[in-house]
């Protein structure tokens, strides 16, 4: 079966992400640097599938400890937002693509869809007593100088797997964030959990290749306890 055409919103989100820098600058952000994140081994992954000589790795950042490692917040998940590393090695001499944005995390009767970066910057830049980032719709023009924050913004979605395309004999990775509702419960709640990845692609064919459900137990089982 042919791939359904790209997802439209990547250029929509790199807007956003700006408009919600120029909108928070005046609310005290406080300096960011980005942080390096490198793919591993695969066998390093406890939570891994292989199939048709793809094998894709999910990595939880389930705790405010592991998310600041890669992320310059102390505070990521306790602010509602559960960052999932994925990782994808291509042992195959084609390259292949995985669509990002259809990936779902199964967390009992629940089906969650990342959120979009835009809508991780006003979660995790919303002010205490509850002020949110604004975003406005239709988004305005962005002007080319934003400031000498923009690195928090272009790093979460630098980082954000919306479509990955993996060359033969090669990897790539990225994260998506999916919204916490209870942090405290988390790890719990991930013990049952599965990551449903459903459209991957042969890139020089557009043929689907077979889906991936991932359980997550196996990394939440290897994580530290706080």
């Amino acid at each position: 079966m042919p791939k359904p055409p790209a997802a439209h919103g990547r250029i929509q989100s790199r807007s956003l992400l700006l408009v919600a820098l120029l909108l928070v600058g005046a609310l005290g952000l406080s300096a960011y640097k980005s942080k390096p994140w490198t793919i591993r081994p695969a066998e390093s992954y406890p939570s891994r599938l292989t199939s048709e000589k793809v094998t894709i790795a999910v990595d939880p950042l389930f705790l405010d400890s592991l998310a600041g490692q890669v992320f310059d917040r102390k505070d990521v998940v306790t602010r509602g937002v559960l960052p999932v590393a994925i990782a994808v090695f291509n042992e195959n001499e084609f390259p292949v693509e995985i669509d990002g944005e259809s990936i779902e995390l199964i967390m009992g009767d629940e089906k969650l869809r990342s959120l979009e970066p835009g809508e991780v910057v006003g979660r995790l830049f919303q002010q205490k007593g509850g002020r949110k980032v604004w975003i406005p719709n239709p988004i305005p023009k962005i002007p080319s100088a934003v400031g000498p924050d923009t690195e928090a913004f272009e790093d979460l979605e630098h980082k954000y797997f919306a479509s990955k395309i993996v060359a033969p004999r090669a990897k790539g990775g990225g994260f998506l964030y999916f919204p916490v509702r209870n942090p405290n419960d988390l790890r719990k709640a991930l013990e049952d959990s599965r990551l449903n990845i459903p459209d991957l692609y042969r890139q020089d064919t557009g043929d689907r290749l077979l889906y991936f459900e991932i359980e997550l137990r196996q990394a939440i089982a290897a994580a530290p306890k706080k």
